[in-house]
Protein backbone atom coordinates (compact mmCIF):
# COMPACT_ATOMS: atom_id res chain seq x y z
CA UNK A 1 0.00 0.00 0.00
CA UNK A 2 2.80 2.37 0.92
CA UNK A 3 4.75 1.34 -2.17
CA UNK A 4 1.73 2.20 -4.39
CA UNK A 5 1.36 5.60 -2.81
CA UNK A 6 5.04 6.31 -3.35
CA UNK A 7 4.77 5.36 -7.03
CA UNK A 8 1.76 7.64 -7.51
CA UNK A 9 3.63 10.52 -5.89
CA UNK A 10 6.61 10.06 -8.21
CA UNK A 11 4.36 9.97 -11.25
CA UNK A 12 2.51 13.13 -10.18
CA UNK A 13 5.75 15.01 -9.55
CA UNK A 14 7.16 14.02 -12.93
CA UNK A 15 3.92 15.06 -14.62
CA UNK A 16 4.00 18.49 -12.98
CA UNK A 17 7.63 18.97 -13.88
CA UNK A 18 6.86 18.06 -17.46
CA UNK A 19 4.05 20.65 -17.61
CA UNK A 20 6.34 23.31 -16.20
CA UNK A 21 8.99 22.67 -18.81
CA UNK A 22 6.44 23.07 -21.58
CA UNK A 23 5.99 26.80 -20.69
CA UNK A 24 9.72 27.58 -20.97
CA UNK A 25 10.89 28.95 -24.31
CA UNK A 26 13.37 26.65 -26.05
CA UNK A 27 16.76 27.50 -27.54
CA UNK A 28 19.48 29.97 -26.63
CA UNK A 29 19.15 33.18 -24.62
CA UNK A 30 18.69 35.15 -27.84
CA UNK A 31 15.93 32.75 -28.91
CA UNK A 32 14.22 33.23 -25.56
CA UNK A 33 14.37 37.02 -25.96
CA UNK A 34 12.85 36.81 -29.43
CA UNK A 35 10.20 34.47 -28.05
CA UNK A 36 9.11 36.94 -25.36
CA UNK A 37 9.29 39.93 -27.69
CA UNK A 38 6.97 38.24 -30.18
CA UNK A 39 4.45 37.86 -27.33
CA UNK A 40 5.04 41.46 -26.12
CA UNK A 41 6.30 40.13 -22.77
CA UNK A 42 8.90 42.86 -22.46
CA UNK A 43 9.58 42.41 -18.74
CA UNK A 44 10.44 38.74 -19.29
CA UNK A 45 12.70 39.63 -22.21
CA UNK A 46 14.56 42.12 -19.99
CA UNK A 47 14.83 39.46 -17.30
CA UNK A 48 16.67 37.18 -19.75
CA UNK A 49 19.07 40.02 -20.58
CA UNK A 50 19.65 40.72 -16.90
CA UNK A 51 20.31 37.06 -16.20
CA UNK A 52 22.77 36.89 -19.09
CA UNK A 53 24.54 40.02 -17.88
CA UNK A 54 25.03 38.56 -14.40
CA UNK A 55 26.28 35.26 -15.81
CA UNK A 56 30.10 34.71 -15.66
CA UNK A 57 29.98 33.62 -19.28
CA UNK A 58 27.19 35.59 -21.00
CA UNK A 59 25.33 33.70 -23.69
CA UNK A 60 24.66 36.97 -25.55
CA UNK A 61 27.62 38.80 -27.04
CA UNK A 62 25.95 42.16 -27.74
CA UNK A 63 24.00 42.72 -24.52
CA UNK A 64 23.87 46.53 -24.83
CA UNK A 65 22.51 46.42 -28.35
CA UNK A 66 19.94 43.80 -27.40
CA UNK A 67 18.79 45.84 -24.42
CA UNK A 68 18.42 49.00 -26.53
CA UNK A 69 16.39 47.00 -29.03
CA UNK A 70 14.01 45.86 -26.28
CA UNK A 71 13.64 49.42 -24.93
CA UNK A 72 12.84 50.71 -28.43
CA UNK A 73 10.11 48.08 -28.71
CA UNK A 74 8.80 49.13 -25.29
CA UNK A 75 8.61 52.82 -26.34
CA UNK A 76 6.58 51.94 -29.43
CA UNK A 77 4.34 49.70 -27.36
CA UNK A 78 3.75 52.48 -24.80
CA UNK A 79 2.83 54.92 -27.55
CA UNK A 80 0.41 52.47 -29.08
CA UNK A 81 -1.28 51.67 -25.77
CA UNK A 82 -1.58 55.36 -24.84
CA UNK A 83 -3.10 56.26 -28.22
CA UNK A 84 -5.59 53.39 -28.13
CA UNK A 85 -6.61 54.21 -24.56
CA UNK A 86 -7.13 57.88 -25.47
CA UNK A 87 -9.31 56.86 -28.41
CA UNK A 88 -11.39 54.57 -26.21
CA UNK A 89 -11.78 57.26 -23.54
CA UNK A 90 -12.85 59.81 -26.15
CA UNK A 91 -15.62 57.40 -27.16
CA UNK A 92 -16.60 57.00 -23.46
CA UNK A 93 -15.42 53.38 -23.56
CA UNK A 94 -13.69 53.68 -20.22
CA UNK A 95 -13.65 49.94 -19.53
CA UNK A 96 -11.59 49.26 -22.65
CA UNK A 97 -9.22 52.13 -21.82
CA UNK A 98 -8.55 50.81 -18.32
CA UNK A 99 -8.14 47.24 -19.64
CA UNK A 100 -5.49 48.44 -22.08
CA UNK A 101 -3.42 50.00 -19.31
CA UNK A 102 -3.96 47.03 -17.01
CA UNK A 103 -2.72 44.56 -19.61
CA UNK A 104 0.19 46.81 -20.66
CA UNK A 105 1.39 47.23 -17.07
CA UNK A 106 1.36 43.46 -16.65
CA UNK A 107 3.80 43.27 -19.59
CA UNK A 108 5.92 46.29 -18.57
CA UNK A 109 5.37 46.77 -14.81
CA UNK A 110 8.12 49.37 -14.46
CA UNK A 111 6.93 51.71 -17.24
CA UNK A 112 6.71 55.28 -15.93
CA UNK A 113 4.83 56.42 -19.01
CA UNK A 114 2.16 53.76 -18.61
CA UNK A 115 1.74 54.51 -14.91
CA UNK A 116 1.40 58.23 -15.64
CA UNK A 117 -1.05 57.51 -18.45
CA UNK A 118 -3.19 55.37 -16.18
CA UNK A 119 -3.26 58.10 -13.51
CA UNK A 120 -4.26 60.65 -16.16
CA UNK A 121 -7.02 58.32 -17.30
CA UNK A 122 -8.27 57.99 -13.71
CA UNK A 123 -8.44 61.79 -13.40
CA UNK A 124 -10.24 62.13 -16.74
CA UNK A 125 -12.73 59.48 -15.71
CA UNK A 126 -13.39 61.28 -12.42
CA UNK A 127 -13.93 64.57 -14.28
CA UNK A 128 -16.29 62.78 -16.66
CA UNK A 129 -18.33 61.40 -13.76
CA UNK A 130 -18.41 64.85 -12.14
CA UNK A 131 -19.62 66.35 -15.42
CA UNK A 132 -22.39 63.76 -15.66
CA UNK A 133 -23.42 64.50 -12.09
CA UNK A 134 -23.56 68.22 -12.84
CA UNK A 135 -25.67 67.62 -15.95
CA UNK A 136 -28.00 65.51 -13.82
CA UNK A 137 -28.31 68.32 -11.27
CA UNK A 138 -29.00 70.91 -13.98
CA UNK A 139 -31.68 68.72 -15.53
CA UNK A 140 -33.17 68.11 -12.10
CA UNK A 141 -33.12 71.84 -11.37
CA UNK A 142 -34.90 72.69 -14.63
CA UNK A 143 -37.53 70.04 -13.98
CA UNK A 144 -37.97 71.19 -10.36
CA UNK A 145 -38.47 74.78 -11.48
CA UNK A 146 -41.16 73.82 -13.99
CA UNK A 147 -42.87 71.61 -11.41
CA UNK A 148 -42.74 74.44 -8.88
CA UNK A 149 -44.35 76.86 -11.34
CA UNK A 150 -47.19 74.41 -11.98
CA UNK A 151 -47.68 73.69 -8.29
CA UNK A 152 -47.70 77.41 -7.44
CA UNK A 153 -50.41 78.14 -10.00
CA UNK A 154 -52.42 75.12 -8.79
CA UNK A 155 -52.12 76.28 -5.16
CA UNK A 156 -53.22 79.79 -6.15
CA UNK A 157 -56.34 78.37 -7.80
CA UNK A 158 -57.16 76.38 -4.62
CA UNK A 159 -56.15 78.63 -1.73
CA UNK A 160 -58.12 76.61 0.83
CA UNK A 161 -56.37 73.31 0.12
CA UNK A 162 -54.03 72.63 3.06
CA UNK A 163 -52.70 69.52 1.35
CA UNK A 164 -51.71 71.48 -1.75
CA UNK A 165 -50.03 74.12 0.39
CA UNK A 166 -48.18 71.39 2.32
CA UNK A 167 -46.75 69.80 -0.81
CA UNK A 168 -45.90 73.19 -2.25
CA UNK A 169 -43.88 74.07 0.86
CA UNK A 170 -42.01 70.78 0.60
CA UNK A 171 -41.23 71.44 -3.05
CA UNK A 172 -40.02 74.94 -2.19
CA UNK A 173 -37.68 73.50 0.46
CA UNK A 174 -36.32 70.92 -1.97
CA UNK A 175 -35.84 73.61 -4.63
CA UNK A 176 -33.97 75.74 -2.10
CA UNK A 177 -31.55 72.91 -1.26
CA UNK A 178 -31.02 72.11 -4.94
CA UNK A 179 -30.39 75.79 -5.70
CA UNK A 180 -27.70 75.98 -3.00
CA UNK A 181 -26.04 72.87 -4.42
CA UNK A 182 -26.03 74.36 -7.91
CA UNK A 183 -24.73 77.66 -6.55
CA UNK A 184 -21.71 75.83 -5.13
CA UNK A 185 -20.96 74.47 -8.61
CA UNK A 186 -21.46 77.96 -10.06
CA UNK A 187 -19.05 79.46 -7.54
CA UNK A 188 -16.43 76.88 -8.50
CA UNK A 189 -16.97 77.67 -12.18
CA UNK A 190 -16.41 81.39 -11.49
CA UNK A 191 -13.23 80.63 -9.59
CA UNK A 192 -11.99 78.56 -12.54
CA UNK A 193 -12.96 81.33 -15.02
CA UNK A 194 -15.37 78.95 -16.74
CA UNK A 195 -17.94 81.61 -17.63
CA UNK A 196 -20.04 79.49 -20.06
CA UNK A 197 -20.61 76.89 -17.34
CA UNK A 198 -21.30 79.54 -14.70
CA UNK A 199 -23.81 81.14 -17.08
CA UNK A 200 -25.67 77.83 -17.30
CA UNK A 201 -25.74 77.21 -13.55
CA UNK A 202 -26.12 80.46 -11.62
CA UNK A 203 -29.36 81.83 -13.21
CA UNK A 204 -30.99 78.47 -12.51
CA UNK A 205 -29.63 78.42 -8.95
CA UNK A 206 -30.98 81.94 -8.37
CA UNK A 207 -34.43 80.92 -9.60
CA UNK A 208 -34.46 77.97 -7.20
CA UNK A 209 -32.91 79.67 -4.18
CA UNK A 210 -33.04 83.45 -4.07
CA UNK A 211 -30.60 83.86 -1.17
CA UNK A 212 -28.15 86.76 -0.71
CA UNK A 213 -25.24 84.43 -1.43
CA UNK A 214 -26.76 83.27 -4.70
CA UNK A 215 -27.62 86.84 -5.66
CA UNK A 216 -24.02 87.89 -4.99
CA UNK A 217 -22.71 85.09 -7.21
CA UNK A 218 -25.14 86.04 -9.95
CA UNK A 219 -24.02 89.67 -9.74
CA UNK A 220 -20.40 88.53 -9.93
CA UNK A 221 -21.25 86.55 -13.03
CA UNK A 222 -22.88 89.57 -14.69
CA UNK A 223 -19.78 91.65 -13.97
CA UNK A 224 -17.51 88.98 -15.41
CA UNK A 225 -19.60 88.72 -18.57
CA UNK A 226 -19.21 92.41 -19.33
CA UNK A 227 -16.67 92.89 -22.11
CA UNK A 228 -13.41 94.35 -20.86
CA UNK A 229 -12.61 96.38 -23.93
CA UNK A 230 -15.14 97.10 -26.64
CA UNK A 231 -14.52 99.44 -29.53
CA UNK A 232 -17.68 100.77 -31.07
CA UNK A 233 -17.36 101.38 -34.75
CA UNK A 234 -19.83 103.71 -36.41
CA UNK A 235 -21.07 101.63 -39.29
CA UNK A 236 -22.19 103.78 -42.24
CA UNK A 237 -25.91 103.67 -42.86
CA UNK A 238 -26.66 103.20 -46.54
CA UNK A 239 -29.49 105.38 -47.91
CA UNK A 240 -28.85 104.67 -51.61
CA UNK A 241 -31.28 102.50 -53.57
CA UNK A 242 -30.08 98.95 -54.31
CA UNK A 243 -27.91 98.63 -57.37
CA UNK A 244 -29.00 96.69 -60.40
CA UNK A 245 -27.20 93.39 -60.68
CA UNK A 246 -24.39 93.29 -63.21
CA UNK A 247 -26.01 90.28 -64.78
CA UNK A 248 -29.13 92.27 -65.59
CA UNK A 249 -27.08 95.09 -67.06
CA UNK A 250 -25.06 92.74 -69.26
CA UNK A 251 -28.11 90.89 -70.63
CA UNK A 252 -28.84 92.16 -74.15
CA UNK A 253 -32.42 93.07 -74.92
CA UNK A 254 -34.13 91.83 -78.10
CA UNK A 255 -34.41 94.35 -80.89
CA UNK A 256 -37.80 95.79 -81.62
CA UNK A 257 -39.34 97.98 -84.25
CA UNK A 258 -38.42 101.64 -83.92
CA UNK A 259 -41.06 103.52 -82.01
CA UNK A 260 -41.83 107.17 -82.33
CA UNK A 261 -39.98 109.20 -79.81
CA UNK A 262 -42.13 110.36 -76.97
CA UNK A 263 -41.89 113.80 -75.61
CA UNK A 264 -39.41 114.05 -72.77
CA UNK A 265 -41.06 114.01 -69.37
CA UNK A 266 -39.61 115.86 -66.44
CA UNK A 267 -37.74 113.47 -64.15
CA UNK A 268 -39.06 113.06 -60.64
CA UNK A 269 -36.25 113.60 -58.20
CA UNK A 270 -35.98 111.08 -55.36
CA UNK A 271 -35.54 112.43 -51.88
CA UNK A 272 -32.03 111.92 -50.63
CA UNK A 273 -30.92 111.94 -47.08
CA UNK A 274 -28.87 114.97 -46.32
CA UNK A 275 -25.82 115.13 -44.11
CA UNK A 276 -27.60 115.85 -40.78
CA UNK A 277 -30.04 112.94 -41.32
CA UNK A 278 -27.20 110.52 -42.02
CA UNK A 279 -25.36 111.65 -38.91
CA UNK A 280 -28.53 111.24 -36.86
CA UNK A 281 -29.01 107.68 -38.17
CA UNK A 282 -25.40 106.84 -37.27
CA UNK A 283 -25.88 108.23 -33.78
CA UNK A 284 -29.11 106.30 -33.20
CA UNK A 285 -27.50 103.13 -34.57
CA UNK A 286 -24.59 103.50 -32.14
CA UNK A 287 -27.00 103.99 -29.24
CA UNK A 288 -29.04 100.97 -30.36
CA UNK A 289 -25.91 98.82 -30.54
CA UNK A 290 -24.87 99.93 -27.05
CA UNK A 291 -28.33 99.33 -25.58
CA UNK A 292 -28.39 95.80 -27.02
CA UNK A 293 -24.95 95.02 -25.61
CA UNK A 294 -25.86 96.33 -22.15
CA UNK A 295 -29.22 94.50 -22.15
CA UNK A 296 -31.21 97.74 -21.84
CA UNK A 297 -34.22 96.17 -23.48
CA UNK A 298 -36.79 98.99 -23.18
CA UNK A 299 -34.38 101.59 -24.54
CA UNK A 300 -33.20 99.21 -27.27
CA UNK A 301 -36.75 98.65 -28.48
CA UNK A 302 -37.43 102.39 -28.65
CA UNK A 303 -34.26 102.97 -30.66
CA UNK A 304 -35.09 100.04 -32.96
CA UNK A 305 -38.49 101.56 -33.70
CA UNK A 306 -36.83 104.90 -34.45
CA UNK A 307 -34.39 103.28 -36.87
CA UNK A 308 -37.21 101.42 -38.62
CA UNK A 309 -38.99 104.73 -39.20
CA UNK A 310 -35.79 106.13 -40.73
CA UNK A 311 -35.72 103.21 -43.17
CA UNK A 312 -32.53 101.63 -41.83
CA UNK A 313 -32.25 98.05 -43.13
CA UNK A 314 -28.56 97.14 -42.89
CA UNK A 315 -27.33 93.58 -42.12
CA UNK A 316 -26.06 94.76 -38.74
CA UNK A 317 -29.45 96.24 -37.86
CA UNK A 318 -31.21 92.99 -38.83
CA UNK A 319 -28.79 90.90 -36.78
CA UNK A 320 -29.10 93.13 -33.71
CA UNK A 321 -32.90 93.16 -33.97
CA UNK A 322 -33.05 89.37 -34.17
CA UNK A 323 -30.70 88.98 -31.19
CA UNK A 324 -32.71 91.55 -29.23
CA UNK A 325 -35.93 89.59 -29.74
CA UNK A 326 -34.23 86.40 -28.49
CA UNK A 327 -32.71 88.14 -25.45
CA UNK A 328 -36.03 89.75 -24.53
CA UNK A 329 -37.85 86.40 -24.68
CA UNK A 330 -35.21 84.79 -22.45
CA UNK A 331 -35.30 87.69 -20.00
CA UNK A 332 -39.10 87.59 -19.77
CA UNK A 333 -38.96 83.88 -19.05
CA UNK A 334 -36.42 84.41 -16.26
CA UNK A 335 -38.45 87.25 -14.72
CA UNK A 336 -41.55 85.06 -14.79
CA UNK A 337 -39.74 82.29 -12.93
CA UNK A 338 -38.35 84.73 -10.35
CA UNK A 339 -41.85 86.08 -9.79
CA UNK A 340 -43.16 82.56 -9.22
CA UNK A 341 -40.46 81.96 -6.60
CA UNK A 342 -41.34 85.22 -4.83
CA UNK A 343 -45.02 84.32 -4.88
CA UNK A 344 -44.37 80.83 -3.49
CA UNK A 345 -42.42 82.43 -0.64
CA UNK A 346 -45.38 84.76 0.09
CA UNK A 347 -43.45 87.81 -1.13
CA UNK A 348 -46.39 89.02 -3.16
CA UNK A 349 -45.31 92.64 -3.69
CA UNK A 350 -41.95 91.57 -5.07
CA UNK A 351 -43.59 88.98 -7.30
CA UNK A 352 -46.01 91.57 -8.71
CA UNK A 353 -43.17 94.02 -9.33
CA UNK A 354 -41.13 91.45 -11.25
CA UNK A 355 -44.13 90.30 -13.29
CA UNK A 356 -44.94 93.91 -14.21
CA UNK A 357 -41.37 94.41 -15.42
CA UNK A 358 -41.76 91.35 -17.63
CA UNK A 359 -45.14 92.54 -18.92
CA UNK A 360 -43.62 95.81 -20.11
CA UNK A 361 -41.38 93.77 -22.41
CA UNK A 362 -44.08 91.29 -23.42
CA UNK A 363 -47.55 92.88 -23.08
CA UNK A 364 -49.30 90.03 -24.92
CA UNK A 365 -47.97 87.28 -22.62
CA UNK A 366 -51.04 85.38 -21.38
CA UNK A 367 -49.21 83.71 -18.50
CA UNK A 368 -48.12 87.09 -17.13
CA UNK A 369 -51.63 88.48 -17.53
CA UNK A 370 -52.99 85.51 -15.53
CA UNK A 371 -50.43 85.98 -12.77
CA UNK A 372 -51.04 89.71 -12.46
Amino acid sequence: MKHGAWVCGVMLASHLAGCATLNLPPGTAQDQIDYWLDRQEYAKALAVVSEARNSPSPAISNLQETQEKIHARIVRYEQQVTANADTAAAANDWETAFDLYREALSRVPGSTRLHDGEQTLIRRHAEHLASLELERLIAKGEWTLKDLETSTVAAANKPGSWFGRYWLNRKIANAHDLGLELAAYGKRALEQKDLPLAKRILPLALSLSNTPETQALHTQLQEALKPEVRKEEDAPVSTEPPRIAEKEIATPRPRSEPQPKAEPQPKEERPRANGPEQNDAKRVMAEFRKACQEKQFVEARQLMSQLEKQGVDTPEFKALSKQLASDVATHVKELTKIGVIHYSQKRYDEALKVWQQAQVLDPKNEQLAFCI
